[in-house]
């Protein structure tokens, strides 16, 4: 959807409704789960996007706008509040005491939990960076250039921690549940592309 800021009020509160979802997913990670936090974010950027409406037609990617607009408002907010934990450093020894928390999505187990286990537990072994990356390329099926604006660093490093997080999946799992995961994300990408 191209926006102008003639689009009429209530196209944006359907364009509001479709991206809340995928705010409040990426709020509660960034917020290490603060519920009341993500939801006080999420109003702010979407009043602060309705009154910047005459810059409209400058946005590319509505979805990468919204979220790095997010991003910056929770980054204000733990600042205010003092819980502030820098975004931009990624200091893997102390990962355990990092604001972002990406994990896997939970999904139903195919084989009674076994292999959602697995899967799980060698997603979060990927450095924080690379567990955001592959959340916000796959699971949020955006661009690696949207990736990139929304993460702040450049597409090639975007690609770089794509590519290295799916060879360490790739060399942690077994080759079966390698297939099970590569065919999870090609099917979600799938679903979504048919049915959304």
């Amino acid at each position: 959807m191209h926006l102008s800021s003639s689009v009429p009020s209530e196209q944006v509160a359907d364009l509001m409704r479709q991206h809340y979802n995928t705010l409040f997913d990426y709020g509660l990670k960034l917020t290490n789960h603060d519920e009341d936090l993500t939801k006080d974010c999420i109003q702010d950027v979407f009043v602060a996007f309705w009154n910047h409406r005459a810059e409209w037609g400058q946005i590319q990617s509505v979805k990468a706008y919204l979220l790095i607009a997010l991003r910056n408002r929770i980054t204000d907010a733990q600042r205010a509040n003092r819980r502030f934990v820098p975004l931009l450093t990624f200091p893997d020894a102390d990962e355990s005491e990092t604001v972002l928390a990406f994990s896997m999505p939970e999904e139903p187990a195919l084989d009674g939990g076994t292999s959602a286990q697995h899967l799980k537990r060698a997603f979060e072994s990927l450095s924080r960076r690379q567990r955001e990356a592959v959340y916000l390329r796959y699971y949020n099926e955006m661009s690696y250039t949207d990736v990139a604006a929304v993460m702040g660093v450049k597409e090639r490093t975007v690609y770089n921690l794509v590519h290295e997080g799916l060879q360490q999946l790739r060399q942690q799992l077994t080759p079966a549940r390698w297939i099970m995961l590569a065919g999870l994300m090609a099917g979600l990408l799938f679903f979504l592309k048919i049915f959304v």
